[in-house]
């Protein structure tokens, strides 16, 4: 069959921006001045009474233009409802965002842009609705490199009827380069993200989002459903905390606060979100479903975060202890000897590993002048993971969210109670269950695995084997912050639902504190692109993912090698997630399946499958 002529809509939307622009050359529009709309249109933040619209517009002459924007209730537009002014101009990178006010509860609307006579897509939003609310869905999905693969899952959710608004909790860019993480994938694919190199200017990251918004699928999804965003680290850099990220270096990229300071503008530029008029890095934030939820979105990634530990750099090491009677000559107890009454101190000592199982270097004075970086052959000190847990990750002074949000979230999730919400759903990052180690060794198919990486999984068994996370950069890092909002959940929330991001696999956790009290069900969705586990492991998925349940006390089930998201329907009597996957990611003909669903009901605060 002989392809149809390319139109000029799709010469554009295959270039850059910039290259775009190019490519119109002297032909321009038809109007006043010649102008474009090459991101399409967006809307997002819905309320019961307005919802935030967005668009960029490129004037060919680079300078300031007026652009009028029109919300209505039918596509032709003969019943406008809302409409004004705005501006798009070059300090806001020739974005227009405006708070559409005036609106009914919800209801659907069309929108459009109009500057110069030239009209922009026509988009369609959602408001929120009030009162008694039957069923409510949203799409949730998050972590989405460009370069990973196409934008399989955001074209059957734009193509989805039912869905009410698209939940996106973070990673909606990635910073890396073609030569960084995803690019090999990139280039195998023909999917080469620009600028290709790693973004560390405002300039940089206006042109990722540029490049990113240049996609059909991601402009069908923005155009056919509102969108409640959040970031997660990859907007800034791998890894963010408050004060840094582990990819940024500043002695060669810069002062860390530069690049959160761009990073921050370019995303409250290109995402349809609300912005806080008095601290702008402040985006939680929460919105009222009726009677039916309130949707409480978190930011457990650039606010309040104390950086992550490392077990490399933080794990502290396996102390003995030492009888100090005689301060100037202190002596070392056996084995499981009881000390009574005699005062002792613990001291850092290496261990003879000649013996098994090791034996401690009891000599203190001749311990004191060994170089712990170039310790004699069959000396070592050894890791104290017990050491680890009591005094670093179980510190209380460490939070996840920042005292600030913390206290808010907890008002927010009181108030929702009050106000009789069936539902308080959290919305955020990173994968609040526990998800200790888990030891893969003997289900890796190690002739897929290059032999320097053996290192690695060896050192996750001995975390398995300890009883310790996985990952520092989830709630796991944070156990004590995560007591304090269980202990909120359990006092004040009717019924919580927690929906998670980040890991790029998918989850379904029945969360518990410490007492194994029920605190919640927890819905993690899987990536839109960006590899899992599978990318990193090579073997049996099914035999992989079979082993993070029995090493976690929350885990119920667990997918670790598809892309895809997350349906959640809310109900009066219970929340229903389905997981969809999509066969590919790597090319543009693909499948859907609905892979797994769970139910909770209302009051029970515990997983059935469906």
């Amino acid at each position: 069959m002989r392809g149809l002529p390319l139109t000029r809509r799709d010469t554009l939307k295959s270039l850059t921006a910039a290259g775009a622009l190019l490519a119109l050359g002297p032909l321009g529009c038809v109007g006043k001045r010649p102008v474009h709309f090459l991101h399409g249109v967006a809307s997002g933040d819905p309320l019961q009474d307005r919802v935030i619209l967005w668009t960029r517009v490129q004037p060919e002459d680079g300078k300031a233009v007026s652009v009028r924007w029109q919300v209505a209730r039918d596509a032709g537009f003969e019943q406008v409802v809302a409409e004004g002014t705005a501006e798009a101009a070059h300090g806001t990178d020739f974005i227009v965002k405006v708070d559409a006010a005036g609106l009914e509860p919800g209801l659907p609307y069309f929108y459009r842009f109009i500057s110069e006579e030239q009209h922009s897509p026509v988009g369609h939003t959602r408001t929120l609705p009030e009162g008694d609310v039957g069923s409510f869905k949203l799409a949730v999905m998050s972590c989405s490199h460009y370069a990973a693969g196409f934008f399989n899952v955001y074209k059957t959710v734009a193509e989805r009827e039912d869905v009410d608004a698209v939940l996106h909790l973070g990673d909606y860019i990635y910073e890396y380069g073609m030569d960084g993480y995803g690019g090999p994938i990139g280039q195998e694919i023909g999917r080469i993200v620009e600028p290709d190199r790693e973004i560390l200017t405002l300039a940089d990251y206006r042109a990722r989002y540029g490049h990113y918004r240049l996609d059909a699928d991601l402009q069908a999804l923005h155009a056919a459903k509102p969108m409640i965003a959040i970031w997660d680290d990859h907007e800034t850099a791998n890894n963010t905390w408050k004060n840094g990220a582990q990819n940024h270096d500043e002695e060669t990229e810069g002062p860390y606060r530069a690049r959160a300071e761009a990073s921050l503008k370019a995303y409250l530029e290109w995402l349809p979100i609300r912005e806080n008029e008095d601290d702008p890095e402040r985006i939680y934030r929460s919105f009222d479903i009726g009677n039916l939820a309130r949707l409480i979105m978190l930011d457990t990634r650039r606010i309040g975060r104390d950086k992550q530990l490392s077990f490399e750099d933080d794990m502290p090491r396996r102390r003995w202890p030492f009888d100090v009677s005689e301060p100037e000559a202190p002596a070392a107890l056996a084995e499981g000897e009881e000390p009574g009454t005699r005062p002792v101190e613990y001291f850092e000592v290496p261990f003879n590993m000649r013996t098994d199982p090791p034996t401690p270097v009891t000599d203190l004075a001749y311990a004191k002048t060994l170089n712990p970086e170039a310790l004699p052959e069959g000396l070592a000190y050894l890791p104290d993971p017990e050491r680890f847990k009591a005094e670093l990750l179980n510190d209380e002074s460490r939070s996840m969210l920042g005292a600030e949000q913390e206290a808010w979230a907890a008002a927010e999730i009181q108030s929702s109670a009050e106000n009789g919400q069936t539902w308080q759903v959290l919305g955020q990052q990173v994968v609040m269950g526990r998800a200790p180690a888990a030891d893969l060794m003997d289900v890796i198919d190690w002739s897929k695995m290059p032999e320097e990486r053996r290192p690695f999984f060896e050192a996750v068994a001995w975390r398995a084997e300890h009883g310790l996370p996985f990952s520092l950069d989830s709630w796991d890092g944070y156990p004590p912050a995560r007591a304090r909002l269980y202990s909120q959940l359990i006092q004040h929330a009717r019924n919580t639902l927690v929906l998670a991001g980040d890991t790029h696999n998918s989850w379904a956790f029945n969360l518990q504190d410490e007492t194994g009290k029920a605190v919640s069900a927890e819905f993690a969705c899987p990536s839109v692109t960006s590899p899992g586990i599978e990318y990193w492991v090579p073997g049996d998925p099914d035999a992989i993912a079979a082993r993070y349940i029995p090493a976690s006390p929350d885990l119920v089930w667990a997918d670790t090698s598809h892309r895809g998201y997350t349906l959640v329907t809310l109900t009066p009597d219970a929340a229903e997630a389905d997981w969809f996957f999509v066969s590919t990611v790597k090319a543009r003909d693909f499948d859907v399946r609905r892979a797994k669903s769970f139910r909770v009901r209302t009051g029970l605060h515990r997983l059935e499958a469906v």
